[in-house]
């Protein structure tokens, strides 16, 4: 990433004043002036995996903000801090030999009931998912529904970032939605059939040609296929 002096704005990066291009995300600033992110600080880069997590200050504001470095821009004058990992308490277990109710869910993370309310892990949200009306939905046993609400969670973990009382609320809608998949959900009933057929090698002839095929006949089957789908 190139700018001329016009296009630049300063931000602070860990105590150290840089001038960076103004059009820049946090990342992408960050990387104009030298920091190198690690592989798991620089993850997917489009606001899809969380691994980006950042917090930052805003000229003459009191409270810190946080979000996400691929997909935050830079403000004049802002102080910026990266948070490659935040530590929890991340409870062990087996999903087999648990239950889809809220006495289980109490019984792993029994500091559910110290929520108070206050919605600081919603308003953390880059996904802006309902955080607090999660927590609501945990201690009412609404595993299903959890699992439906917060299935653009992206385990970034800033919701566990602000939140007062130390709450993890990003694990807690995880185990809901591993217990709807283990244990509410069916299972797909064409699942097991097609593996075998695929074990079998029903399909390895066909996967060689397609292997085999030139990059540009493979792009014009893979549009013809994708024309051809229909909606059921």
């Amino acid at each position: 990433m190139s700018a001329t002096n016009n296009d630049l704005l300063e931000i602070v990066i860990l105590n150290k004043r840089y001038s960076v291009p103004t059009e820049a995300t946090i990342m992408q600033a960050m990387e104009y002036a030298g920091y190198q992110f690690t592989v798991r600080g620089s993850g997917c880069r489009g606001g899809v995996c969380g691994a980006c997590s950042c917090v930052y200050r805003l000229p003459d504001q009191i409270e810190p903000v946080t979000g996400l470095a691929c997909q935050t821009k830079v403000i004049d004058g802002m102080q910026v801090l990266q948070i490659p990992f935040f530590p929890v308490n991340k409870a062990n277990y087996k999903l087999e030999d648990l239950e889809p109710t809220a006495e289980q869910m109490l019984e792993i993370y029994p500091d559910i009931t110290k929520c108070m309310g206050c919605n600081t892990c919603t308003r953390s949200c880059p996904m802006e998912i309902n955080v607090m009306g999660n927590m609501s939905d945990v201690l009412q046993g609404k595993i299903e529904k959890i699992s439906v609400d917060t299935v653009g969670c992206i385990m970034c973990g800033l919701c566990a970032t602000r939140c007062p009382v130390g709450l993890t609320p990003y694990l807690y809608t995880m185990l809901c939605r591993r217990l709807d998949g283990r244990h509410i959900k069916k299972a797909f009933i064409d699942i097991p059939p097609r593996m075998k057929e695929i074990e079998d090698g029903k399909y390895a002839e066909e996967l060689d040609r397609l292997v085999a095929m030139p990059e540009d006949e493979l792009k014009v089957l893979y549009t013809e296929s994708q024309n051809d789908k229909r909606i059921i």
